[in-house]
């Protein structure tokens, strides 16, 4: 059965609702057109050159990303400007593009979701709470058994795939509660909120240097995850649920993962 892109946007609002966001947010269909038939999606974290050549050198008409590529309010469209290129790149070769940022932050089985049961975590409850669902932003939960903030590092390195990450704290004091929130997550509310919840550890991305003196000061440890490795992680868990849907409702799609490496800060 032929589907639409409005089709394929209200499995994902199924998922991760946009009323979700947060206020300053652009979620939704960004590019493109409700009632293009869909035949075959390319799910990446981020919409750049080379996301958009991998669209459509696979033929594929519509993309999902996590991360908008158009926030502020666009007051022309210009090849000569890089978003403008790219949006008049993406519909001439009429694809689409629909991003769930961070109401899929906020949303059940969501990023923040996801890196918590990869961490194994346990009693599991939101770091920040949503008024409009019973999710919020951020994930508090216990390990089963107390480990050093080493072993807890290598951890996250096994989960992220990086060999090195930027770490405040003693590397041999226990944890057993832990913060997190995938991207970027190290503003001072979040971390004193982590504090404020009894964590050993908060786990994020993009974490600054005066931001981590306030959690050394705080006695709370820190890894930083990465903004880009912390949520990558979810684009496998798109992909599975969509083709579950198409499965399960007998949809003409095929949704393939990015190939694009979007990591763009590396520690060597």
């Amino acid at each position: 059965m032929s589907v639409k892109c409005m089709e394929i946007i209200n499995l994902m609002e199924e998922y991760a609702n946009s009323n979700i966001a947060e206020s300053w947010d652009n979620v939704g269909l960004i590019v493109g057109d409700e009632n293009k038939v869909i035949e075959k999606i390319l799910v990446a974290l981020d919409i750049n050159d080379e996301v958009i050549n991998e669209a459509i050198e696979q033929n594929c008409n519509m993309i999902i990303t996590h991360h908008p590529f158009i926030f502020k309010p666009i007051k022309n469209i210009r090849a000569s400007d890089i978003n403008g290129n790219r949006i008049i790149k993406l519909i001439k070769n009429d694809i689409c593009v629909y991003s769930s940022h961070t109401n899929l932050d906020i949303a059940k089985n969501g990023t923040n979701d996801t890196f918590a049961k990869l961490l194994n975590l346990e009693k599991i409850e939101n770091l920040f709470d949503n008024e409009l669902c019973k999710e919020g932003l951020g994930r508090i939960g216990i390990l089963e058994k107390e480990i050093s903030l080493k072993e807890l590092t290598q951890n996250v390195k096994n989960i992220v795939g990086l060999n090195n990450l930027v770490v405040c704290g003693n590397l041999e004091d226990k944890i057993k509660k832990i913060a997190i929130c995938t991207g970027s997550g190290a503003e001072p509310n979040f971390i004193q909120k982590a504090v404020s919840k009894g964590c050993d550890v908060y786990i994020t991305g993009d974490i600054k240097y005066h931001n981590a003196q306030l959690a050394k000061d705080l006695g709370l440890n820190l890894i930083d995850a990465t903004h880009y490795a912390s949520e990558v992680i979810i684009l496998p868990i798109i992909q599975d649920y969509l083709n579950r849907c198409s499965t399960r409702l007998n949809l003409n799609i095929e949704c393939i993962l990015s190939k694009v490496d979007g990591q763009v800060l590396n520690i060597i």
